[in-house]
């Protein structure tokens, strides 16, 4: 039965993609909720054997809290919406924040040993304020300002894992976590920036690809 889990994720995740392209509510309404829990229970079959980790649990409640999200940002042209929807998002950050700051410390790991690496992230987080900073209402300006920095964590908590983990697992979830955060950087331009060609194909995209880099990298460090 685990070998379906996978084929199913890739099969929602191009029907959705599908739906994005064509404008089809219906195609995506119904594979957007599958996506996450697909890549979960991949997950938990694909590490059932291992010993229970905190790290597998963390990333588990992640995809769980990115669910919710993906769910409330169906209807995200409502402004409530659209605000518990990256409220719920802010939780998959933080839990795996948590979970990848169990295998290595941001005090003991590759980031205090190379601080140089926080600056290209800080300086695209940063950037990306200052250019979106004029067309956020003001009441969401602490509320963005804040998931900037925690998707900039969640992504230079990966980067600190070099060393602690092999070099291709390394890689394969610094790319996700990169993507991850480009996708949650395309929301934002799109809501508050101004155009981007087909925003909705481009988000998905990398989100759904992020996403399974990330959790295909968590499988291969649990098993090491």
């Amino acid at each position: 039965m685990k070998n379906i889990w996978l084929p199913a994720f890739a099969i929602a995740s191009l029907i959705n993609l599908i739906g994005v392209a064509l404008a089809n509510k219906n195609l995506v309404f119904i594979t957007k909720p599958l996506l996450m829990p697909l890549l979960a229970v991949w997950l938990a079959m694909e590490t059932h054997r291992q010993p229970p980790r905190f790290l597998k649990k963390m990333v588990l409640a992640g995809l769980a809290f990115a669910t919710l999200g993906d769910v409330l940002l169906l209807y995200g042209e409502q402004p409530l919406f659209f605000m518990l929807g990256l409220a719920a998002f802010l939780l998959t950050h933080l839990s795996y924040i948590t979970g990848f700051a169990s295998v290595r410390q941001f005090d003991k790991g590759f980031l205090r040993r190379q601080p140089m690496w926080l600056l290209p992230f800080a300086a695209f987080a940063l950037g990306l304020l200052v250019w979106l900073w004029p067309g956020i209402p003001a009441g969401m300006k602490l509320p963005v300002s804040i998931y900037a920095v925690v998707i900039t964590v969640m992504a230079l908590s990966v980067v600190n894992l070099k060393e602690s983990i092999s070099t291709g697992t390394h890689r394969m979830m610094t790319a996700g976590a990169v993507l991850f955060m480009l996708s949650d950087s395309l929301i934002a331009v799109s809501r508050f920036g101004g155009h981007i060609p087909s925003p909705g194909i481009l988000i998905m995209a990398t989100y759904i690809v992020g996403q399974f880099l990330i959790v295909k990298g968590v499988r291969e460090a649990l098993k090491q």
